[in-house]
């Protein structure tokens, strides 16, 4: 059939797939946006029938079909139409290919060993090296009913027939007309009852349409494919390319008639994992009707259809995934400032609505349930009756606070808390970007505000559902919720950004309460004290998250410490406080250090604050104002304590100020050996800290392990490198008190413990924490009344698989998810999706991949449209274009990184400064591009800044116009001898990042992502590309870039649609083993030495560790509990007899060493004036003997190999080989290369 030259068939691409006229200005600007980027990559940028200077395949990076096969004897090149501007593609380049590879494969895009892959610190997922070639045919598969009838498909495509011609300036230029082309074929399914190939069918010269039929009982499955079949010279001119193909299939008379490719409502269904059947029942709405085949397909179906009304491919999908926001009650009571002051009798009018809108709900879940399919029926009620339980649990907490008048204070205590926190944060953020506003103006406003409007400190439903709760489990620890079998993992589970870290602020701030309310209290081993100590613990992976949860918690312990003292009678003399306890890389480890800090930079005359580690907030938490390092942070070396107060000194507004009213400054500490000597009351940290506990006695104070409290220094510790140890009592000086050293009972342990995105934990990671948490578990746990009360733990994530094995992994606990997952994850009452429209845009994912261009060049075209086309945006918009003017980028390896950071300051720089018809130029020679970096690879330090400078916009001022009128007043300014107006800082044009991104970072600006590769697995991508559009009035664009090289990459490209529909669905399943016999090797000695050392009195200073004989009994019963512990975590019971197996050698062989030395054995640090051996051997020393190596423990729970420097001489003769002294002798065989 000979294809019809069509000139109007071109896509609008400014208004494909978007919701909508009435959007709001950025959502037509993201609109706009997409539209560019599909012309560019694309095209026809300029119509159907476009006119272009020089070769498609140099503008063109998605879209195009090669020539099949190339002829050697075709070696002559057409002087018109060679493709020699093409930087990718030249006849040179091709004439050094082997010609039969050529006719085999087909066109080859380039030739060197570079197939496209970016090189990858770890996993390679590389195709064949055949597949360095340009695809020749693209196509698609679906399904039809047997009888459906005829099919209808429709190809299009684009030539491009080039001309050289003299342009204005005389220069003879190769312009390109493109010639579009269109036709249709029919496909009769009903002719074939067995699988048939059919004949291709001629659609224009050299371009087939080939069709695979595949009959089933009921359906057939179908396979089209558009062919480029012309043989082509050596050049491959681009005369002999197809552009902008496409496929589209319909019935003939436009019915619904493609079936999804799997439909769980189905008869046939035998799903036998319990959680993929929850999935399939939660997810049955959303259905796959096509796939592509090396391009990517989608599909026309009506609302609640499950039958397509067509099918076609695309090179650039589209998928929109909805907004989920928090639903529940709205008659219920979430205002924070009312629920401050609930008396016991108004808890049921308030709270009640709550929990009898969700009865409601759940049971209009069951009439739904009733309707399904039998099949699915069991696992709906199943689901349904969970959510039953947690209903039950609602009124519970309501009871609580109606019954128990402590539990009913804490809660009041909780919500003042929170109000004054919420309304901190806002004043925080508002004077952060303008502060020349006062504070008290600010808060005046908010007050105001809050008046008409509760929602400016109120709970969202699930978020006081959540804390409801719990209320019983910190309220009474011999409940069975806390106690008992039914004690499990409470585990958040909701989307990224919809307000999880309240949920469990909320919580901490209850513990607080809750404990100083019920002071000391009587264990099975004597009392512990709760007016004091480590009340909740929250633990980390990455040490960008920590430090921005860092600063989202000060605010609340900064309003807790204010109502505190306020009420000293009440809530008690000693100060609450947050601590960060992280690596020494990013905050001190000593106070000399600190203090030393400190002095260096109130000597720097710069203003720098490079190297003083132990501020770790750039802004006051409180009010928002500009902490000046050389100024509020201040070593007080009587106390040894550094104290950070609020930059407002000037007018002293802000209560942490050094004119405020609060007692002292902030209440942060961050140096490690103040936070044993003060237990902060809340203890933020990472996961690889608690490995230092083996090695750290001092940290046994974390846990409650104290004896002895100085009224000046905190409490004392054998090892604390205090004024402290030894001294008995401190004398008067100067303004301080004679003080005495006080006996005291042991602190109440740790009764909350938070683990924020638990999807973290994993792998190797994963399974060091799951050892570690033997120890935590244990020396958090205390006896009462017979019975083991362990701390509550919270987890967090929104995106988790199989989470009730990786929970009994890790903790030897059961999982409770909230909210539950019902019925449909559209609905959970709780939380709600929001359908895709103008007013609700959700994140849009564009799909991109370009065959055979190598990846590298692939990002650099992409960096390049994506700046140029911002800056178009911004001359055209303005503010509403800010969220698309700073792209941030992510990559799965650092390696990836750095390379696009040198091709950003080379190739894209000079791309986007130079001549950039039709865009404006990003920026000027001079100027430059704004680049930052969210990596491993830069300073704690640096990284706050970066996070400080992402939240600057782009204006007006950065327009086009701008620019000029700026560079005129500069002029003016200049001949009017006056100083010139300033420039101001300019925001990132670009931010890269690695995983370093994917949690914490929360940035509302940010609308414009670029994912380079497809990550390592779904939870991953998920959670990096939520950093953007995290603001509804600023919907988020995310470009995939796929690698058309790596199998794994295509796949997802192909069905990238569905993918990203059910992505939460697709979330892989976390690898945690941390009872396999590698694991156990590596960590029980750790594990041992801390539980003893920490829990142990004798055994916990440093030379403690040579009177392990004289405790063993002791020992051995830790053990014991561990191993007890370990019999529920475990896959099989043998297990944990290996676990107990491996403790007992290493107790002996301990024993042993501790004899042998008589006593002089110490953990890690001998001292200068002792004989003795250290216990601990460090990963990267030498073992003396092999015996010895069950005493290797790590410093972290990652596994490290040692470091080794490279001296690199730019001396010639220093860089010849030189034989080592007594090197080995190398010998090769014949013929063996070198």
């Amino acid at each position: 059939m000979a294809a019809i030259e069509c000139r109007d068939a071109v896509t609008d691409w400014g208004t494909m797939n978007e919701p909508g006229d009435k959007a709001g200005p950025s959502t037509a600007v993201r609109r706009e946006l997409v539209g560019l980027i599909e012309q560019e990559l694309l095209g026809p940028r300029a119509g159907a029938e476009e006119e272009i200077v020089g070769t498609p395949r140099a503008r063109y990076a998605v879209g195009a079909l090669a020539p099949v096969t190339v002829d050697p004897e075709r070696a002559t090149v057409d002087a018109v139409d060679s493709g020699g501007d093409d930087p990718n593609l030249t006849g040179s380049a091709l004439s050094d290919v082997d010609s039969e590879h050529l006719l085999q494969h087909g066109v080859p895009v380039n030739t060197d060993e570079d197939t496209g892959a970016a090189d990858d610190d770890e996993d390679r997922d590389e195709g064949p090296k055949g597949a360095l070639t340009h695809p020749s045919s693209m196509g698609l598969r679906f399904q039809v009913p047997r009888d459906c009838g005829v099919l209808v498909v429709t190809a299009s495509w684009g030539r491009y027939e080039g001309e050289r011609r003299e342009n204005e300036e005389g220069r003879r230029i190769l312009y390109s007309q493109r010639r579009p082309f269109e036709t249709s074929a029919e496909i009769d399914v009903r002719r074939h009852d067995r699988h048939a190939t059919l004949d291709p069918q001629k659609l224009d010269d050299d371009v087939t349409l080939r069709v695979e039929l595949f009959p089933l009982d009921d359906r057939t499955i179908v396979e089209v494919a558009l062919s480029n079949d012309r043989v082509t010279g050596m050049d491959a001119p681009p005369k002999d390319w197809l552009f902008q193909t496409k496929l589209k299939v319909e019935a003939n008379g436009g019915e619904a008639v493609f079936l999804p490719t799997r439909d769980v409502v189905e008869g046939g269904y035998d799903e036998i994992d319990d959680e993929r059947r929850r999935l399939d029942l939660q997810y049955r709405h959303r259905l796959e009707f096509t796939v592509g085949r090396t391009c990517s397909a989608t599909w026309d179906v009506a609302e609640d259809s499950r039958r397509a009304t067509s099918v076609e491919t695309t090179w650039l999908p589209i998928a929109d995934v909805a907004q989920t926001v928090p639903g529940g009650a709205a008659d219920a009571v979430t205002s924070m400032k009312t629920l401050a002051e609930l008396e016991a009798g108004e808890a049921e009018a308030a709270l009640g609505p709550l929990i009898s809108g969700y009865e409601q709900w759940l049971r209009a879940q069951h009439e739904i349930a009733a309707d399904l399919p039998e099949h699915l029926r069991e696992t709906a009620e199943d689901a349904i009756g969970e959510a039953e339980v947690v209903a039950e649990r609602l009124h519970d907490g309501v009871e609580l606070l109606k019954s128990d008048p402590q539990a009913l204070q804490a809660f009041r205590f909780m919500n003042r808390a929170m109000r004054d926190q919420r309304i901190h944060s806002q004043v925080a953020a508002t004077r952060a970007s303008d502060e020349s506003k006062k504070i008290g103006d600010v808060l005046t406003d908010l007050r105001d505000r809050e008046s008409d409007d509760p929602s400016v400190a109120s709970w969202r439903p699930f978020q006081l559902a959540f804390v409801l709760l719990q209320l019983r489990s910190l309220t009474d620890p011999v409940h069975p919720y806390r106690s008992g079998d039914a004690a499990n993992v409470e585990l958040l589970f909701f989307p990224t950004g919809g307000g999880k870290t309240e949920a469990y602020l909320g919580l901490a701030a209850f513990t607080f309460a809750i404990r100083r309310l019920q002071g000391k209290i009587e264990t099975d081993d004597g009392a512990l004290d709760g007016g004091d100590g480590v009340a909740v613990l929250m633990r980390y992976t990455l040490r960008l998250l920590t430090s921005q949860q860092f600063q989202r918690a000060a605010a609340l312990v900064c309003a807790t410490e204010l109502i505190r003292q306020e009420d000293t009678e009440t809530w008690g003399e000693k100060p609450f406080s947050i601590g960060l306890w992280v690596g020494s890389a990013v905050s001190p480890k000593r106070y000399k250090d600190a203090e030393a800090q400190v002095k260096a930079v109130r000597a720097d005359n710069s203003q720098r604050a490079h190297g003083l580690t132990v501020l770790q907030l750039q802004r006051c938490p409180w009010c928002g104002t500009k902490i000046d390092p050389k100024r509020d942070v201040v070593a007080d070396p009587d106390a040894e304590r550094v104290r950070v107060h609020c930059g407002d000194h000037k007018r002293g507004d802000c209560e942490f100020s050094i004119e405020g009213d609060a007692d002292g400054a902030l209440p942060i500490i961050t140096v490690d050996d103040e936070i044993y000597r003060n237990p902060p009351t809340f203890l933020l940290a990472t996961v690889d800290k608690f490995a230092r506990l083996a090695r750290e006695g001092e940290a046994a104070s974390l846990f409650g392990y104290v004896d002895e409290w100085c009224p000046r220094h905190g409490y004392r510790h054998p090892d604390s490198r205090s004024a402290c140890v030894p001294a008995q009592s401190h004398q008067t000086k100067g303004k301080l008190p004679r003080v005495v050293m006080q006996k005291v009972d042991r602190l109440r342990p740790p009764d909350l413990i938070i683990q924020d995105e638990l999807h973290l934990i994993t792998g190797a990671l994963g399974t060091s924490v799951g050892v570690f948490e033997n120890a935590v578990d244990l020396l958090s746990s205390y006896a009462r009344d017979g019975q083991t009360i362990r701390p509550l733990i919270v987890a967090s994530t929104a995106t988790v698989a199989n989470a009730e094995r990786q929970v009994q992994s890790l903790y030897g606990r059961g999982v409770d998810v909230f909210p539950p997952q019902v019925l449909d994850v559209r609905d959970t009452y709780f939380s709600r999706e929001l359908p895709v429209s103008a007013d609700d845009p959700g994140r849009k994912y564009l799909g991109v991949c370009a065959h055979g261009i190598r990846l590298t060049l692939a990002e650099i075209r992409l960096a390049e449209v994506l700046l140029l086309a911002g800056q178009k945006l911004l001359d055209e918009y303005e503010d509403a274009a800010d969220p698309y003017l700073t792209t941030v980028g992510y990559f799965s390896a650092t390696r990836e990184l750095a390379g696009m950071r040198r091709y950003l300051d080379d190739d894209v720089t000079t791309r986007v400064t130079g001549k950039t018809e039709p865009f404006p130029r990003r920026t000027t020679d001079w100027e430059g591009l704004q680049i930052g970096e969210l990596t491993s690879r830069i300073s704690a330090e640096e990284i706050s800044k970066t996070l400080d400078k992402l939240s600057l916009p782009f204006t007006r001022r950065w327009s086009t116009q701008g620019r000029n009128e700026h560079r005129n007043a500069v002029a003016e300014a200049k001949e009017a001898d006056r100083t010139p107006p300033p420039w101001g800082k300019k925001p990132y044009d670009v931010v890269l990042a690695t995983s370093m991104l994917q949690v914490g970072v929360d940035v509302p600006r940010l609308g414009l992502m670029l994912v380079v590769g497809q990550p390592k697995n779904t939870a991953e991508y998920i959670q990096a590309s939520s950093r953007v559009g995290r603001d509804r009035d600023r919907p988020g664009l995310v470009l995939s870039l796929a690698n058309w090289s790596r199998p794994r990459d295509m796949a997802h490209f192909e069905q990238f649609r569905h993918y990203h529909e059910t992505f939460y669905a697709q979330v892989e399943a976390l690898s945690v083993t941390p009872y396999s016999d590698t694991a156990m090797e590596r960590g029980l000695m750790g594990v041992l030495a801390s539980v003893a050392r920490v829990s142990q009195r004798v055994l916990s200073p440093e030379s403690g560790a040579g009177r392990l004989p004289s405790e063993m009994p002791l020992v051995t019963a830790l053990i014991d509990q561990m191993v007890a512990r370990a019999q529920a975590a475990a896959d099989a019971p043998e297990s944990a007899d290996r676990m107990r197996l491996k403790l007992l050698q290493r107790l002996d062989r301990w024993h042993d060493k501790a004899q042998a030395e008589r006593g002089a054995l110490f953990y890690e640090r001998v001292p200068q004036n002792r004989v003795g051996q250290p216990l601990l051997i460090s990963p990267e020393a030498k073992v003396p003997k092999q015996a010895d190596r069950v005493f290797v423990v790590s410093n972290s729970m990652r596994e490290v190999q040692p470091e080794i420097n490279l001296l690199v001489s730019p001396t010639a003769d220093q860089l010849a080989f030189k034989e080592p002294h007594q090197g080995p002798q190398w010998t090769f065989r014949e013929g063996a290369s070198k």
